[in-house]
């Protein structure tokens, strides 16, 4: 019996971890309604094997790379069942997550959003359990790098939630304005969840339910597996101006203090840490100069 959910997988060069995302999915004790693979012009024959070894599976292949965000809205809008569960080429579920997914929807009458348990891809460690914002406007992942044995988490409400893996009712995604297509790629998810926080929408973790990802892989894979590509420090310079432009009051000094204390801290890690400085100022830069059409909310 199929269940009540259609699973969106955005691929950019996924070929790599393929083969382990599609054993996931055919081995649930639930089975998914349907798959959607958007790919976002891939260069390697990663959707190939989507469409040869999955079932009652779709493929969109876009004639060029359009950035997250738009592949999820479009995964979404294209999507026949209820209820969404959201994945990245580089992830891989527990064999009883879609039946757990589903189950939580059910029962957690007030939630439309659900952030699950997110490992690292060998399972040692915690990537996610639910996001949340600093106050100096700087996204961060709860419970991130800790040693996941042994390590007791319980359901609760959290600020955000990451879209490498993550399961919501279709309908409420829609009724609150989908993903900012603007963010392209990172801390899209962060603006999202923000969003909800605002409008007073509640977010669920739900350890019960538990995937794997190997987190910044289409970054990675282009820049010799370094954690910070140019690319992924360029494009979350950019898109923390974007942050608070659209969720925080300009004209407040303790929100452009926040602001900008968040900021050095954030040029002060790429300086020394990440040595990727150069990239970061140019994303804001790009950030403040690309202000056009960016919806303000705070």
């Amino acid at each position: 019996m199929k269940g009540n959910i259609s699973v969106v997988i955005i691929n950019y060069n996924g070929e790599k971890f393929a083969e382990k995302l599609i054993n996931s999915l055919n081995s649930q004790t639930e089975e998914y309604g349907e798959v959607i693979i958007i790919d976002n012009n891939s260069k390697d024959a990663s959707f190939f094997y989507f469409l040869e070894k999955l079932k009652n599976v779709t493929l969109f292949r876009l004639s060029e790379n359009k950035g997250f965000g738009y592949a999820v809205n479009l995964g979404v809008k294209q999507a026949k069942f209820e209820n969404i569960l959201l994945l990245n080429n580089d992830t891989f579920i527990e064999n009883d997550f879609i039946e757990k997914s589903l189950k939580n929807i059910s029962n957690f009458k007030g939630y439309s959003f659900f952030a699950p348990l997110v490992l690292n891809y060998d399972g040692t460690y915690v990537d996610s359990a639910g996001d949340s914002v600093g106050k100096f406007l700087r996204p961060y992942k709860n419970f991130h790098k800790k040693e996941y044995k042994n390590l007791k988490l319980e359901n609760g409400e959290v600020n955000g939630f990451s879209m490498s893996i993550c399961y919501f009712v279709k309908d409420d995604f829609i009724k609150e304005g989908m993903v900012d297509e603007k963010f392209f790629m990172y801390f899209e998810d962060v603006d999202f969840s923000l969003r909800l926080k605002r409008k007073k929408r509640k977010i669920l973790f739900t350890p019960d339910t538990v995937g794997y990802h190997f987190i910044s892989a289409s970054t990675k894979i282009e820049n010799r597996m370094s954690e910070y590509s140019s690319k992924k420090v360029f494009w979350e310079g950019r898109n923390r101006v974007f942050l608070f432009f659209k969720n925080y009051n300009l004209y407040s000094i303790k929100d452009l203090f926040f602001f900008l204390i968040g900021t050095l801290i954030s040029s002060y890690f790429h300086l020394f840490k990440t040595k990727k400085f150069f990239w970061f100022v140019k994303g804001l830069f790009e950030g403040f100069f690309d202000l056009k059409g960016i919806k303000k909310y705070g």
